[in-house]
């Protein structure tokens, strides 16, 4: 016989086949797996005989057990699509007791082999995979339950369908990948909860679906009025008319979405504008003194990207900027997308234990899961190196780690997967005073632009800098413009006079103190000197403002008052 356990102690796993061969006189086949997503991989992969899963082989990001409780039921569901339910045992945490609502929904299913209390040993996993219940035998703990609607297949959460339309709105327009996403949404809902996502669908969606996807024209949107509704917290489309949501695009641009019923009604979502530059307080305390207090609204979030070629010193400017925001109590996440992976082998190379969290912390965050490396109020997302990154779902990688912190810091590189250039309001190219770099830099930049990611993104670091004959506006010119090999071809990236830029400069005395800062494994940025720091608050204070400056003025005048934007 060969089995499959989904247990989080291999020990464990061993114990019981060791027993099951010696109270059954029968040798078993078997492997053990740690996640859910790779257990019912290894299902679908066929050849297995019995199946144990543990209800708790997974952390859990949250304490709302109903949102845990969703999660469960929907990866039960994916096993019972590949697998026999009735060949499934399944070992439950203590809070459960036959009968009760969450185990009906599996009895449902036909999970018929459900172990709770006092029945959650070796010998009764043992007895359940030699002689698995029938239906019969546990029917009595579910007579008022047996044909409930378990999928409740109407129903579609608010929030589910608010990360949705911010999907969409984050391609900006660009339509070969509306099927895409589509086909990935129907794979994840029955018909009935469709048809009420489809009526909040972005009205350019819906129409290029309604021709060019077979799935959306063989639902019968008819009825969809009759099936709009939505799991707690209900949406009521007219409340939703007139409640700002506080979804935040990738232009920072303010809109409103049109959502149809049917064709006589037409509601909006009035989305709330997050400011391109967040509002500026101008206070003439004394005369001659301006004191600019940058007020950051509380629900600020930023996502920006850091890219360029390898050496100039991407992942410094990320860890410098991160530490720096981590200590002003921002909560940072810096999340690391490189081939490489640097930011694994500086934050975890001391301890093992910091090593097994960092290497599935990224794969529990394309889960939906948040179990980041954390150090006070900077969490680390990444995996070892060379690890695949085309199998992260790059959308809800961002989603799951923006719910839990207010700045996402990228670092990326030359390969990393466009779709984060796409979720991602800013995209800081760093480049240093070797012109050597530029032209790949360009291409890539290049390959961006035709892919419809907006170049109004971009900003340049220029890191190490020092002062020569090789201007700060000579690098940004070559930055501007792509130019081919044998300089036949020229095309213009973005305006190099009115791209915003900022400078690191370079100083001996802070390159040893970096040198020795990796070498020890400590964030001390704020040895670096004071040239320094002040051009890298520039920075900081252009992604998430955190200070107050006080400058002079040559006015006399008294008084206050407010400038928004730039």
């Amino acid at each position: 016989m060969k089995v499959l356990f989904g247990l989080n102690n291999d020990d464990t796993v061993k114990g019981i086949v060791e027993l099951y061969e010696k109270k059954y006189n029968e040798k078993l086949e078997y492997k053990n797996v740690y996640y859910f997503k790779q257990f019912i991989q290894e299902l679908s992969s066929g050849g297995y005989d019995r199946a144990v899963v543990l209800e708790e082989l997974e952390k859990f990001p949250t304490s709302n057990l109903a949102q845990i409780d969703d999660y469960l039921f929907k990866n039960i569901d994916s096993m019972t699509d590949v697998f026999d339910a009735k060949s499934i045992v399944y070992i439950s945490s203590d809070r459960r007791k036959l009968g009760d609502e969450f185990l009906s929904k599996l009895f449902n299913l036909g999970l018929y082999n459900t172990l709770t209390g006092q029945d959650r040993t070796k010998g009764k996993v043992c007895e359940r995979i030699k002689t698995p219940f029938l239906k019969k035998d546990v029917k009595k703990y579910y007579d008022n339950v047996a044909g409930q609607d378990i999928y409740k297949s109407a129903e579609v959460s608010e929030i589910e369908i608010q990360r949705i339309i911010t999907y969409y709105q984050n391609q900006n327009g660009a339509t070969e990948k509306y099927n895409e996403i589509f086909d990935r949404i129907a794979a994840q809902y029955t018909d009935e909860q469709l048809k009420v996502i489809i009526n909040f669908l972005p009205a350019d969606v819906r129409q290029h679906l309604s021709f060019n996807n077979e799935k959306y024209k063989s639902l019968n949107l008819g009825d969809a009025a009759q099936v709009q509704q939505v799991a707690e917290p209900q949406v009521d489309p007219k409340k939703v008319a007139e409640r700002p949501k506080q979804i935040i695009d990738n232009q920072n641009d303010a809109k409103a979405v049109a959502i149809t019923k049917q064709p006589e009604i037409a509601e909006k979502i009035v989305v709330k504008k997050v400011p391109s530059e967040p509002k500026v307080v101008t206070q003439v305390l004394e005369k001659e003194v301006v004191k600019n207090v940058y007020e950051v609204p509380k629900d600020y979030k930023k996502i920006v990207a850091f890219v360029g070629a390898p050496k100039v010193g991407t992942t410094f400017c990320i860890n410098a900027i991160g530490t720096y925001l981590a200590r002003s109590k921002v909560k940072t996440a810096i999340v690391d997308i490189t081939r490489k992976r640097d930011t694994y082998t500086i934050y975890t190379y001391d301890n093992e234990g910091k090593r097994n969290i960092a290497a599935e912390s990224m794969r529990y965050a394309s889960n939906g899961l948040n179990e980041p490396l954390v150090y006070e109020k900077l969490s680390i997302y990444t995996a070892m190196p060379g690890e695949d990154r085309k199998t992260y779902n790059a959308s809800l990688v961002v989603d799951t780690i923006m719910q839990h912190n207010s700045v996402i810091l990228m670092d990326t590189d030359f390969t990393t997967p466009a779709d984060y250039f796409r979720l991602c309001q800013e995209i800081y190219v760093v480049q240093d005073m070797d012109i050597i770099n530029i032209n790949q830099l360009t291409i890539f930049l290049r390959q961006l632009k035709a892919k419809g990611i907006p170049m109004h993104k971009i900003r340049v670091i220029i890191n190490k800098h020092v002062n020569c004959a090789l201007t700060a506006k000579d690098i940004l010119d070559g930055i501007a413009t792509y130019t081919s090999y044998d300089l036949k071809m020229y095309d213009e990236l973005f305006n190099s006079s009115t791209i915003p830029y900022y400078i690191l400069p370079f100083d001996v005395e802070n390159y040893k103190k970096y040198v020795e800062m990796v070498f020890k494994y400590s964030n001390k940025f704020a040895t670096f000197t004071e040239d320094f720091k002040e051009n890298l608050n520039r920075i900081i204070n252009s992604i998430y403002p955190i200070q107050t400056v006080t400058t002079t003025t040559t006015t006399s005048s008294r008084g206050r008052g407010k400038i928004f934007g730039r």
